[in-house]
């Protein structure tokens, strides 16, 4: 007898005996204990999981005169075939004339299905039911399905289709709508290890677990693809398969190696990563089985850091999983995120340009430049908290030098110079100054010789009970000459939203004698909320000595483009360092600066 592979010598010959596809199995015995058998089926999926093999445990299943099950006291029905019968042999060993397995690729015409229109009318030569297993069903012609949807829709009472197919979107809808429709999937790791684990045994194969283990990771779900690698292997290397032996034979880097590898881009060891990737090439590793396995690994990875509980999902041996563990807690979940999008897009490049060391070398380097990002929400908080310091600071900063009286020491005598004749009362003496009695510095004595200034003072009111900060009762400037010093008003105003935002191309006009209709840029104005116009009319009325009302207003269109001229012109006086200059000195962005440890590098 002829050598038979182990493909085919482990098919299943029940349903029982099939791996992986028991949503499709039950249904199928359930309609064969119930005899509602359908007249069309459509089995769609990946390759190698199981349709082919169905449709005949199907065909023998209706067939069989002896599906029957004997227990100890009874027989009851049962959905299994007994491939016992004539029937079963025969289905099993493909000679059954009443069951026909075509391949729809090699017969895609319009003639093959004309000749099975004719077919279909005669009855069965021996068996219950006339089967007609269609395979790659995809692959007919449009002509072909337009010609088999009658006889599809109502085929006689003895005829079943079966049709299989691994592409279910070029199918046509009529064609679908006909039949019940199964979808095949893909076979999980563990139950193909189970799989290989039997065969191993009675063929008397010595493989370990980590053997099986790689070896279902390259069938990607595909149990047919796995027990045709199992035999490759063994064929090569002899039934004494060892992990050396099977990732030399596929063509994969040692597992040695791999480690190495990864420990060292985890670790950001960019020369350690590059010297080993070379030690692959130089073995005769497969570079792009390589990067599967790295994508995998990395996979892995980042299920574990997402979370403990997601090891089941996890395709590396459960041996390694104290290790993937360790080095999982290590990473963040975006930072894997990334290598494995970087790993995904040079697979992609290897496949359309070539030089795959070369494009691993330059996705090492990229990956070893990656950052932890900083998470979205913690951004947001800090700005947040920013924006806050920057409200407080500005206000209670431009509060006290509306309010406050000059201070004392240098900048105090000055401002006494420029603001004496405006801020004493003509009907009242001047404030009689003191001198200060706290000793000088030598910098002092030669700051005050050298300027022939006098002695530093502190004015005082006749009045000793008078406030420090009471603002002072006298108008400083006339509410009529507002656009002459509006610019001064909003210099006092907290930089920011209000001041370079809402007014920063504003245009004041007075109605009244204590009314200001001040109009504002359109895009800030629906953010205004009422503390602002309270600050706005606070500082004005501080300015005017009275109490003045305040109503914002939307700035023309024509106006605030040519507002955006005007400041365009005064900017493009300015040299870029004068204006780095003056970024770094306003200070309220000194309190930005200081929080985030900053600098400013250029300004627009």
């Amino acid at each position: 007898m002829s050598y038979e592979v182990l493909a085919q010598k482990w098919r299943p010959q029940s349903f029982s005996d099939v791996v992986g596809q028991e949503h499709v199995t039950t249904t199928l015995k359930n309609q064969i204990l119930s005899e509602r058998i359908g007249h069309a089926y459509l089995f769609w999926g990946p390759r190698g999981t199981g349709k082919t093999t169905i449709a005949r445990i199907l065909a023998k299943a209706v067939n069989c005169p002896n599906r029957s099950q004997e227990t100890q006291f009874d027989t009851s029905k049962t959905a299994e075939p007994c491939n016992k019968c004539v029937f079963c042999e025969e289905i099993s060993q493909g000679r059954a004339l009443d069951v026909l397995e075509m391949d729809a690729a090699s017969n895609r015409g319009i003639d093959t299905i004309r000749d099975l229109r004719e077919n279909v009318k005669l009855s069965p030569a021996t068996c219950t039911y006339k089967i007609y297993i269609i395979d790659e069903a995809h692959m007919l012609s449009t002509e072909a399905f337009n010609a088999l949807l009658k006889t599809l829709e109502e085929p006689p009472p003895h005829v079943i289709f079966i049709m299989a197919t691994t592409e279910h979107a070029k199918i046509p809808k009529t064609i679908s709508s006909r039949c019940q429709d199964f979808d095949f999937r893909h076979l999980e790791n563990e139950k193909i290890i189970e799989r290989l684990q039997l065969i191993a045994e009675t063929e008397e194969i010595s493989a370990d677990p980590d053997v099986l283990t790689l070896i279902t990771r390259q069938s990607e779900g595909c149990l047919r693809d796995a027990e045709n690698l199992l035999e490759r292997l063994v064929s090569s290397a002899g039934k004494e398969l060892t992990v050396d032996a099977v990732e030399q034979i596929i063509g994969l880097g040692s597992s040695s190696l791999l480690r190495e590898l990864t420990t060292a881009m985890i670790a950001r060891d960019l020369s350690k990563s590059l010297k080993t990737l070379n030690n692959l090439a130089k073995q005769g590793t497969d570079l792009s089985q390589c990067l599967d396995q790295l994508v995998a690994y990395f996979r892995d990875l980042r299920l574990l850091a997402i979370d403990d509980g997601l090891s089941e999902m996890v395709q590396s041996p459960k041996s390694d999983l104290p290790e993937l563990k360790e080095k999982a807690e290590r990473m963040s979940v975006n930072r894997l995120s990334r290598i494995i999008k970087i790993l995904m897009q040079t697979d992609r490049d290897i496949k359309t340009y070539g030089y795959p060391q070369l494009q691993l070398e330059a996705a090492f380097i990229q990956m070893n430049s990656l950052e932890e990002g900083i998470p979205l929400q913690e951004i947001v908080d800090k700005l947040s908290e920013l924006e806050q310091k920057l409200d407080t600071a500005g206000l209670s900063a431009r509060r006290d030098e509306v309010t406050s009286p000059p201070l004392s020491g240098f900048q105090a005598h000055d401002r006494q110079n420029t603001s004496a004749q405006t801020s004493i009362p003509k009907n009242q003496d001047p404030a009689p100054l003191i001198q200060s009695d706290s000793p000088r510095s030598d910098s002092e004595d030669s700051l005050t010789s050298i300027t022939d200034e006098p002695s530093p003072t502190i004015p005082v009111a006749p009045d000793s009970s008078m406030s420090l900060t009471s603002p002072p009762e006298t108008a400083i400037r006339d509410l009529a000459d507002l656009p002459l010093f509006w610019e001064d008003v909003k210099s006092k105003l907290p930089v920011g939203r209000i001041r370079n935002g809402l007014l920063d191309k504003s245009v004041p006009t007075v109605n009244g004698a204590n009314t200001v209709k001040i109009a504002c840029s359109a895009s800030f104005l629906p953010t205004v909320r009422d503390e602002d116009e309270k600050l706005i009319a606070e500082v004005l009325s501080q300015e005017v000595g009275a109490t003045v009302n305040i109503e914002l207003v939307a700035l023309d269109t024509a106006m605030e483009s040519t507002a955006d001229q005007d400041g365009t012109e005064k900017q493009e006086r300015k040299t870029a360092y004068i204006r780095k200059i003056e970024a770094q000195d306003d200070p309220q962005l000194k309190t930005a600066l200081s929080l985030f440890d900053a600098t400013v590098l250029e300004t627009q």
